[in-house]
């Protein structure tokens, strides 16, 4: 009997793990932003090199929407950590400042250390320019978990998700799971 209650639970944690996969995989895929206030480049490690090619992919993305007139202005986000040289908002502005973005329209926020705090600082910019809109930049496995923090602090927001990645995505697909699992119930 317990035997069986073990395989049922085992086969229903494998089921719910797949669709959730396969929704994370197809929620970020379809995803299309709309015109909006603000850009908000969700942060991802710098390296002592610079930035990671995970930054990169974001900042690139949030570039090309900006420069299609997708929003006006571009928010970058993250802190610093114990491996991060520079936060990572700051390393991100720097490298739209360098690729032409003017200064006004890049605001860097470099104090949050997670997705939900990202978007936490991200809204008080937009709060304080009266920004209502928001496109979320992000890779598209991410978008999901993004999108769901942003209506729960309150941000009117659609997604922009980066397809083409250099990282092996399955454990970050995974991960990416388990993070939505674990926020249903928090």
């Amino acid at each position: 009997m317990i035997k069986k209650a073990i395989i049922a639970a085992a086969a229903a944690i494998i089921i719910i793990t797949g669709l959730m996969y396969g929704y994370i995989e197809w929620y970020g895929r379809t995803s299309e932003p709309r015109p909006a206030d603000v850009l908000i480049v969700l942060g991802a490690a710098v390296w002592s090199g610079g930035p990671s090619p995970a930054l990169l992919e974001r900042v690139s993305l949030a570039q090309e929407l900006y420069q299609n007139g997708y929003a006006r202005a571009i928010i970058t986000t993250g802190g610093a950590g114990s491996l991060n040289p520079v936060p990572e908002g700051a390393a991100a502005r720097n490298v739209l400042l360098a690729a032409g973005v003017p200064a006004g329209a890049v605001y860097a926020e470099t104090r949050s250390r997670n997705t939900r705090d990202n978007l936490a600082e991200a809204h008080k910019i937009m709060r304080q320019n009266g920004w209502r809109r928001a496109i979320i930049v992000t890779h598209d496995y991410h978008l999901l978990r993004a999108i769901r923090e942003a209506e729960r602090l309150g941000i009117e927001a659609d997604g922009a998700g980066v397809h083409q990645t250099a990282m092996f995505r399955p454990p970050l697909v995974l991960r990416e799971v388990l993070a939505n699992i674990a926020r249903t119930f928090t």
